[in-house]
């Protein structure tokens, strides 16, 4: 049998966590920087502001700054550095985490609308989450040299935080989809938020399970210190990689909807659908003109304009602005669900319903 606590040993799985962590850290500078451009199109006002960007950027900013710490522990070999790398590795790994998690329980309350029993459940799991995160940090740590290169962590401060952690993100995501199953956002009927809103639960609950459980299970083995925290941090990294990317992409689908225009006047009903940056288009249906503007807001104005068939299209407007309502697909409840995402997350909705 393995002897895991042989210094050999030790020595091939340090060297075999010094890889792997070398790897993501990587991969998480590559997901920083190529997607820098998200946050500068708020600072340039090509976005509208919403208070959520200062959650994503937390979570983003606390996990680059537990890589630079990593590489520190990994890299360089004074006890200075270890003792600072250590401090600055911890806080900024559980801010991460706690970020991340934040922007899954604003999720839930607002799928939820704001339904008193799940925030006050939501909210306390994610406090208690909070309070051990804390613990995590004030516990006392071993800070030594050891084979060429830094280590500075107590398997045991950690062990619990990282199950307590694990089951949050479970906990909150499986509230989730449980209130959009209510909604029957899975159904193949659902608005194109909806259905972004259920694919993401799923694939969040299904990474944070696989991504989560493999650190726990190994800090709870506790085999030897390397096995133990090898996963911590790419499960820390898949986290926060996972909560950005889908903050990400449900801005997208929530700043692009389907406006309809309804029949008027022997007109027959049109639908047309805006994305950022989109010049105005024309079209003309049975007698009305519609042009779609389209801001980097990014928002939909219509307008519509009496013409008759051959015509340049000119002549008097035909709707008014409030007569011109967002368009419902055939699951509404889904369709209300986005919506009161996008009211309390401060996305642009094309319906102010709730």
């Amino acid at each position: 049998m393995v002897n895991f606590h042989d210094p050999a040993v030790e020595a091939e799985d340090s060297l075999a966590l010094s890889k792997l962590w070398h790897v993501v850290d990587g991969i998480f500078l590559w997901e920083f920087f190529t997607n820098l451009d998200f946050e500068w199109s708020f600072i340039q006002g090509r976005r509208s502001y919403r208070w959520t960007i200062w959650i994503y950027s937390l979570s983003r900013v606390a996990t680059l700054a537990a890589v630079i710490a990593n590489l520190i522990l990994l890299n360089l070999d004074t006890s200075v550095s270890c003792t600072f790398s250590l401090i600055l590795s911890s806080v900024s790994s559980y801010l991460a985490l706690a970020a991340a998690s934040l922007l899954l329980m604003i999720r839930v309350i607002a799928i939820w609308n704001r339904n008193k029993v799940v925030v006050v459940i939501a909210t306390t799991i994610w406090t208690i989450n909070g309070a051990f995160f804390i613990q995590g940090i004030s516990q006392p740590r071993s800070s030594r040299l050891s084979r060429g290169y830094c280590q500075a962590f107590n398997v045991q401060a950690t062990k619990l935080t990282m199950i307590v952690s694990f089951l949050t993100d479970v906990s909150l995501l499986i509230i989730m989809l449980v209130g959009l199953f209510r909604l029957d956002c899975h159904r193949n009927g659902a608005s194109a938020s909806g259905r972004i809103l259920w694919n993401q639960g799923v694939i969040w609950l299904l990474l944070a399970t696989v991504a989560g459980v493999v650190p726990t299970v190994s800090a709870c083995l506790d085999l030897n210190e390397p096995l133990s925290l090898i996963f911590r941090i790419p499960w820390i990294i898949a986290m926060s990689i996972a909560a950005t990317r889908m903050y990400r992409a449900l801005d997208v689908a929530l700043s692009s909807d389907i406006i309809q225009v309804p029949p008027h006047k022997g007109g027959r009903r049109i639908s047309v659908s805006g994305t950022s940056g989109t010049p105005a288009v024309p079209i003309a249906v049975e007698g009305i003109r519609v042009d779609v503007h389209t801001t980097h807001n990014p928002s939909l104005t219509l307008q519509a304009i009496r013409h008759s068939p051959g015509s340049n299209m000119d002549g008097q407007s035909l709707e008014k602005p409030h007569e011109l309502v967002p368009a419902v697909p055939s699951n509404t409840s889904c369709y209300v669900g986005a919506t009161r995402l996008s009211s309390i997350t401060g996305f642009n909705s094309l319906s102010s319903s709730s």
